[in-house]
């Protein structure tokens, strides 16, 4: 309802004869698009002709530049498409529309063919923007609290060995009470030639003999059940060797565990060869470091604490250092070595070396450091003790060749003798080794030893 005004019209009424009275027809705007076309490109199904715009710029050069072509060529012949529809419905012969039909079916093939090409070769190492995205990683929010782990319920052997038993009992009785259900056959009474007569009663007394031969049939086939089981049990060659690494590993990561010994002679092959043999076998790294002056060998091992301590058992404790149950001087187990290059064609006879009988190993320091100091096990003489000090300052050890000095200069030490009577030569061939940091080594004063 309009407002009625003071000359008896109604307010906008002048305005609104205007917009309802004749008017021109809309003209539309120039960059408009043609519906009609609209229309058409959208039943158009060739249309991206190989893949999107945007996936564009991840194909090489050359595919790209054979891509607009193709896409020129598309939309040239979309253009002509109105004119074929207007000759159809003129009238066209039936001979060249099916020529036309199988033009079209070739370009859908030939197409179908570069889409494949195109995909194929797109890689993300060709976009300009690929690089820029950034992927951060995720991480817990602040709220969020693991879950608590479940304690280890640890027994002790006695409660293990009474577990086992349990659960031993309890799967016999359920074996019997479905045996007395009659859900499981009962087994055969278990026969021996010491209870055949008591288990079998009245049968065995009727013909002994073939109750006999019975139960020793049953007894061969229990022994080949057992036999059997054993040898499926039993570990290959390489498992045993896992196994035996398996478990002399241990983790060194937290700390390392460290024992210093301090020999009075390791000149003879028996002893390098055990104690060389054993740091490998427990993955022990370090060496044994020879002094000419004063007459003595530092032995460092570094370990786990499980390997440190079957080392220094063996040290302490195995190890024949006086080759006291080797047999006396002139037994072969005591003069076991000889020196290379003698003695093989008959030009001299052999020399044997021999134990020396004032040799003691005495256990300097064990305690903890954060890492190894050394990479492996070896052996290296020094002439002279700044050599040997030398030595481990290369490796940042040199306080323990302090600990060496201050024991070799105790009166204990020094009222054991000397142990310069039994030192020589190496005397056996192959045997090279290097503790030092430099890679240069002395023929005739280092050995390392070849494994």
């Amino acid at each position: 309802v309009g407002v009625i005004g003071v000359d008896g019209g109604v307010y906008g009424e002048g305005e609104a004869g205007l917009l309802s009275g004749d008017k021109a027809p809309l003209v539309p705007r120039a960059d408009c698009p043609d519906p009609e076309e609209e229309r058409h490109a959208a039943e158009r199904k060739d249309i991206p002709y190989a893949m999107e715009w945007w996936d564009v710029d991840l194909l090489p050069g050359k595919l790209r530049k054979e891509l607009a072509n193709r896409e020129a060529s598309m939309l040239k012949r979309a253009l002509g498409s109105k004119k074929k529809e207007s000759e159809d419905k003129a009238g066209k012969d039936k001979s060249e529309n099916e020529q036309t039909d199988a033009d079209e079916e070739e370009q859908e093939k030939a197409r179908a063919a570069f889409a494949s090409k195109c995909y194929s070769s797109a890689s993300l190492s060709r976009s300009k923007t690929s690089s820029l995205v950034q992927h951060p990683a995720p991480i817990r929010p602040p709220g969020s609290t693991k879950p608590a782990a479940q304690p280890t319920l640890h027994l002790t052997k006695k409660e293990i060995r009474r577990q086992r038993k349990l659960r031993r009992a309890e799967r016999a009785r359920d074996l019997q009470d479905m045996q007395a259900a009659g859900l499981v056959a009962a087994p055969e009474p278990r026969l021996t030639l010491s209870n055949f007569m008591r288990v079998l009663g009245d049968q065995a007394v009727l013909d002994p003999s073939a109750i006999e031969r019975k139960v020793e049939e049953q007894v061969q086939a229990r022994k080949i059940k057992h036999e059997k089981m054993n040898a499926d049990r039993k570990l290959t060659k390489e498992q045993r060797k896992e196994k035996r690494a398996r478990k002399l590993a241990e983790d060194t990561s937290g700390g390392v565990s460290v024992a210093l010994f301090l020999v009075r002679d390791m000149a003879h092959p028996y002893h390098r060869t055990k104690v060389d043999l054993n740091a490998q076998q427990n993955s022990i790294t370090g060496g044994v470091l020879e002094c000419a002056r004063p007459e003595a060998a530092l032995v460092v091992a570094e370990g786990g604490p499980k390997a440190i301590k079957r080392f220094t058992r063996l040290m302490t404790v195995r190890m024949k250092w006086r080759g006291e149950d080797l047999g006396d001087g002139s037994s072969d187990e005591e003069e076991d070595e000889v020196e290379p290059g003698k003695g093989e064609d008959g030009d001299e006879p052999a020399k044997k070396r021999k134990f020396n009988s004032r040799n003691t190993c005495d256990l300097l320091w064990t305690g903890m450091a954060p890492k190894r100091a050394f990479h492996n096990f070896a052996f290296q003489k020094c002439d002279s003790s700044v050599d040997a000090r030398k030595v481990l300052e290369a490796r940042g050890c040199d306080h323990f060749w302090d600990l060496a000095l201050a024991k070799a200069g105790s009166a204990e030490w020094v009222a054991g003798g000397g142990v310069g009577e039994t030192r020589g030569a190496i005397g056996t061939e192959g045997l090279r080794f290097k503790l030092g940091g430099g890679d240069e080594v002395n023929a005739d004063d280092d050995v390392i030893m070849k494994h």
